[in-house]
């Protein structure tokens, strides 16, 4: 016999109806789910755990994939911010002290989990760390760096601004939803960026190719588009500025996931298109999960105000 055990987090500040012994039942083709209803509770998001009752019949990864799907895809509707992708999850558990700990117990004992999972009926879950982490600023410290910026002078630092705004915006996602941390951090190295144009020998070519294109014959949504992609290229490229600013601003001796900073870059670059057009959350370089991006965007950001501002 198992069960199927879902798992999944929302914001604190949504919640459901619940009432005494309140059951859910989830209507599939193989047959009927009715499931306990549990919830926890960390400093700003909550944990629901629906486990349903055993059951005997197959439940396949499509399945599972499916209920996935229609969690995301009911927030359509219902505002209420679920996160389950168990590639998410950045807390964990030895495999080898789980093994020790259920030949001891005699008993089935597997690592908690964000996500939907058929489970062998018995088994029980062990978890490490809350999902959200904490920190404090002694008030005293706060003081004196407030004082320490009111007292200082500079300058050109409204782009500066803007990017610690939407990298303090990342702190208000919890660290399970790394993804969504992850691109907030990285528009915010890139609200620092600025774009040269290339050469003028390039931009007079580019323009040469735009006035052939605006001669053809072709579908005028069509030329326009090609004319913004060639004018596009009158500037280098974000990811080439990108990385003469990482130069100017970080020493190569400071490595970030094992690369100096501006190969850094260039590979935090690559996986956040990867992310944005494909949804993949890692490469052969760097996942979202365990990248440096967050010290890396910090670092930056410091050396952008003492190097530029000041």
């Amino acid at each position: 016999m198992d069960f199927l055990r879902i798992r999944f987090v929302i914001p604190k500040h949504y919640s459901f109806k619940l009432d005494n012994d309140q059951e859910l039942v989830l209507e599939l083709e193989q047959g009927s789910l009715i499931f306990n209803v549990e919830t926890s509770e960390e400093s700003i998001y909550r944990t629901y755990t629906f486990k349903s009752k055993d059951f005997d019949f197959q439940i396949d990864n499509k399945i599972v994939q499916k209920i996935i799907d229609a969690l995301y895809l009911l927030c359509l509707e219902s505002d209420i911010g679920i996160l389950i992708n168990p590639k998410l999850k950045s807390f964990g558990i030895s495999k080898s002290f789980l093994e020790s700990l259920s030949s001891e117990a005699k008993i089935k004992i597997e690592e908690d989990y964000i996500g939907v999972k058929v489970v062998p009926s018995g088994t029980k879950f062990m978890r490490m760390n809350p999902l959200t982490l904490h920190g404090n600023i002694n008030i005293k410290t706060f003081e004196s760096l407030l004082n320490k910026y009111v007292g200082l002078k500079y300058q050109n630092h409204e782009k500066l601004l803007r990017a610690i705004e939407i990298y303090n915006s990342s702190n208000y996602l919890t660290i399970v939803n790394q993804t969504g941390r992850f691109i907030l951090q990285m528009s915010a190295l890139e609200a620092l960026i600025e774009q040269p144009k290339v050469s003028k020998r390039l931009q007079n070519s580019l323009d040469s190719y735009i006035k052939r294109i605006n001669k053809l014959k072709i579908n005028p949504d069509e030329k326009k588009s090609i004319d913004g992609s060639l004018n596009s290229l009158k500037k280098v490229s974000i990811k080439r500025s990108g990385k003469n600013l990482v130069d100017n601003l970080i020493d190569n001796d400071k490595k970030y996931n094992g690369f100096k900073a501006s190969d850094f870059f260039s590979k935090a670059y690559d996986l956040r298109s990867k992310f944005v057009h494909d949804g993949i959350t890692e490469t052969k370089h760097l996942n979202i999960k365990t990248i440096q991006m967050q010290s890396f965007v910090k670092d930056i950001m410091k050396s952008y105000f003492e190097k530029i501002c000041c």
